[in-house]
């Protein structure tokens, strides 16, 4: 993997432009094969996280970069910060950010990620059934069969039909790297009460909704300053 050096001497404009340089040159990842992704993946997410100087230059460009400003968004347990978007080579990298503290919910994905905890951590259970998910969830019917605290530093993949409930403290932090949608929505289900909803992506949803859900640039600030106080950056 191509590494990312600077001198003394250059301008912020030359260090930038090596951030991309760096970034363009990371591999491919292949998820229709779920543990080979897992390794480039960790290896991408773990060579930028670690790197304060790398992240910096990446999440300061957010700002001059329209089209993945125009990502940011707050949603009802986490907001996300997209920093990097290739989805050709399954490249999608966002920081993903705990703002309140969070129920139950058995979940999977539109997507299969990798994520690295950076702040924070989150106890993770994954489930099993024997049952379709859909509106005729029987919320009895679903078995845990793995359960981890996960604590920073560590890095988990997850498939998109992994059934999971994750449960966090708010400022948690998350760099994840996803792969395009392997399906048109992902199902959830709340286990306090049964009841089943679904996640769609952003291009479904109306224009009302996204300009609901894009982050301000107050509020992007507010994330900005809080990663410096948690050492992210």
């Amino acid at each position: 993997m191509a590494s990312l050096t600077s001198t003394s001497t250059s301008t912020s404009t030359s260090v930038e432009a090596d951030a991309v340089a760096f970034m363009e040159s990371l591999p491919v990842v292949r998820w229709d094969d779920i543990e080979a992704a897992a390794e480039v993946a960790e290896r991408i997410a773990r060579r930028i996280g670690e790197d304060k100087e790398v992240l910096r230059l990446l999440v300061d460009r957010v700002l001059r970069t329209p089209e993945l400003r125009e990502q940011c968004a707050c949603h009802a347990l986490d907001d996300k910060i997209v920093i990097w978007d290739e989805p050709e080579k399954g490249l999608q990298i966002q920081l993903r950010l705990a703002n309140t503290s969070q129920y139950e919910r058995v979940h999977n994905h539109r997507y299969s990620f990798t994520a690295l905890i950076l702040a924070g951590a989150y106890n993770h259970t994954l489930y099993a059934t024997d049952q379709p998910l859909d509106e005729t969830a029987d919320v009895t019917r679903f078995w845990p069969h793995f359960l981890r605290e996960e604590q920073a530093g560590r890095c988990i993949t997850l498939d998109h039909e992994q059934l999971h409930t994750t449960t966090t403290e708010p400022e948690t932090v998350l760099l994840v790297i996803q792969s395009t949608a392997q399906k048109q929505r992902a199902f959830v289900l709340r286990q306090d009460d049964g009841t089943v909803s679904y996640r769609h992506g952003a291009a479904e949803e109306t224009a009302e909704r996204r300009a609901e859900m894009r982050m301000s640039d107050e509020r992007l600030q507010h994330w900005i300053t809080r990663l410096y106080a948690l050492g992210v950056l």
